[in-house]
């Protein structure tokens, strides 16, 4: 029983792993919808703004999970294929909102659609299972992304890089007089090393 579970387990995690490479295949491809062809990454930012019109880039960047810098860098993409129009805002002047132009307006109809079309065809696939065993596998589901959801806090706390407002921000300025402390260190450390190289 238990060689069996392990098994299910491991066909499991394969199962995941090829999910994964096929959604970042599907993601790298440009796709057509109508008469347009778009990356994935655009066209979640032209739902975004069909979506929310007056939408920001620090907005788009908080939803996707991006820094601002890679959300403006497709803006501009879409902007420059006449998509999206980037409009100062009348009450601040530091904002620009973002809309979607005529024609980006039929990029986002065309691709709701054929996101609806996806989700029917995916509904279909699915249509022999019972309510019991769908519910089984979202029960599944949830699990595992639960694991993701940790796999990525401890990748991010992992990665952060330990800058002094971050430290302090951190530890709310506990460990300040350590850090002062520490910086002197690097600055005799360095100012030897100076003195033996000169």
């Amino acid at each position: 029983m238990e060689q069996q579970r392990e098994a299910l387990l491991g066909q499991i995690w394969a199962a995941q792993d090829e999910a994964y490479d096929l959604m970042y295949e599907y993601d790298s491809l440009p796709h057509r919808y109508g008469a347009h062809i778009l990356y994935q990454s655009e066209a979640h930012i032209i739902d975004l703004i069909g979506e929310h019109p007056e939408i920001t880039v620090t907005e788009l960047a908080a939803i996707l999970k991006k820094t601002p810098s890679a959300c403006s860098q497709i803006v501009r993409k879409l902007r420059a294929k006449g998509w999206v129009e980037q409009v100062r805002n009348a009450e601040n002047n530091r904002i620009y909102n973002l809309y979607l132009t005529e024609s980006g307006k039929q990029v986002y109809q065309a691709h709701t659609a054929f996101n609806q079309s996806c989700q029917e065809a995916t509904f279909q696939l699915l249509s022999n299972f019972s309510p019991e065993e769908l519910e089984h596998h979202l029960m599944v589901q949830r699990k595992l992304n639960e694991a993701y959801q940790d796999d990525v806090r401890r990748s991010r706390d992992y990665d952060r890089p330990a800058s002094l407002l971050w430290i302090i921000h951190k530890t709310k300025g506990k460990y300040l007089f350590t850090i002062k402390k520490y910086l002197k260190y690097i600055k005799i450390f360095l100012t030897y090393f100076l003195f033996i190289i000169l």
